[in-house]
């Protein structure tokens, strides 16, 4: 469930009406994105909740990465609410509503972070983590018994990957993005350039976890 404090001052509204030809929100949880996303921009505001509520906090926690205003997030996140509402006919069809929300977060974040690099005098109240991960046992996907040695040692070694390379593992093993999805996030040319930087990413954590 999502933190209610998060929503603190949130102008936007979101909630399905007692009395409402719509289906009530938790109706869309066994539905595919594409048949959630396609509800929304034909005007379901139950499905419009749905999405918000399923996605504001994982948008919350990514966008921290880029900036660490909380209030800041919020709004950023709320604009791009209130812009999906407000264009959502003309919108695209998406089979991944995450990969739509975080595309359109990133460029929306990204914005705020370059305006407040040109005018803030505190600069470093703003600055994200810079994707300096962190992962617990629940994170790995190979070998879940790991011992808590080699699981410092691993995150010891996650400080030490570039922004870029903590970005791809964040995606990648944070968010089980495929390839595809990685490469959409991140610019890349193709899908062969996303694995590469997830293999260069994790040699690097391969040679500080076990230096031979």
């Amino acid at each position: 469930m999502t933190n209610p404090d998060l929503h603190k001052n949130l102008k936007i509204e979101v909630y399905a009406p007692e009395k409402s030809s719509d289906e009530r929100p938790d109706a869309f949880a066994s539905k595919g994105d594409l048949e959630i996303w396609r509800n929304f921009k034909r005007g379901n505001e139950s499905a419009f909740t749905f999405i918000y509520r399923q996605y504001f906090k994982k948008l919350f926690t990514f966008s921290s990465q880029f900036i660490q205003d909380k209030e800041l997030i919020k709004d950023c996140i709320q604009d791009l609410f209130i812009e999906l509402r407000k264009n959502r006919k003309n919108l695209s069809d998406t089979t991944s509503i995450k990969l739509y929300l975080f595309k359109s977060i990133k460029r929306k974040v990204i914005v705020c972070q370059k305006r407040l690099q040109t005018n803030s005098l505190n600069i470093q109240k703003y600055f994200g983590h810079d994707f300096k991960v962190t992962l617990s046992a629940e994170h790995l996907m190979i070998n879940r018994q790991l011992e808590e040695q080699k699981l410092r040692q691993l995150n010891m070694a996650l400080k030490k990957l570039t922004k870029r390379q903590g970005e791809v593992i964040y995606y990648y093993f944070y968010e089980n993005m495929d390839y595809g999805q990685v490469m959409e996030m991140m610019d890349l040319k193709n899908i062969k350039s996303a694995r590469n930087l997830v293999y260069k990413a994790l040699k690097v954590l391969k040679s500080e976890v076990d230096p031979q």
